[in-house]
């Protein structure tokens, strides 16, 4: 059966390692590490995206405001007002995982080596046993498409 593989100690380190083959991660980009709201209102005025996240974030500050703040890093910004700039900082600096393709999550899959479950613990794959087949099409990807084993 060819197709994408994974390995490791476990069938869920092997199996983020076939995604990781497949999709790209969500990550963070290495230029987004500024912890002060002052660099990071900074950066994010220095893109049209970071306008943009600066919006969808909620911060409404006229632009005279929006000035004072960047010339003064010591300027008395309201506690609220910080949060909508770090949620949009972090919102511009995490970038999403790619959607897993349908190849993927339709693939069926063949698991050799040893698989516990429970306590049970066996060797598949070999001359005397069966490869553990998993049909990938009646998994239920959600959780994984969400990034909560892609991180």
């Amino acid at each position: 059966m060819a197709g994408p593989t994974g390995h490791g100690g476990s069938l869920g380190a092997a199996l983020n390692t076939l995604l990781r083959a497949q999709v790209t991660p969500r990550h963070r980009l290495s230029s987004y590490h500024a912890k002060h709201w002052h660099a990071q209102l900074s950066q994010l005025t220095g893109t049209h995206r970071g306008y943009q996240a600066l919006e969808q974030a909620g911060l409404d500050v006229s632009a005279k405001t929006l000035l004072n703040w960047l010339s003064d890093p010591q300027y008395n910004v309201r506690r609220s007002y910080q949060g909508l700039i770090h949620t949009a900082y972090e919102n511009v600096a995490l970038v999403p995982a790619d959607p897993i393709p349908a190849h993927v999550m339709n693939g069926q899959y063949e698991i050799s080596g040893y698989v516990t479950t429970g306590t049970d613990r066996r060797e598949r794959g070999t001359r005397k046993a069966a490869p553990l087949r998993i049909d990938g099409s009646q998994g239920d990807w959600d959780a994984i498409e969400e990034g909560s084993v892609m991180n």
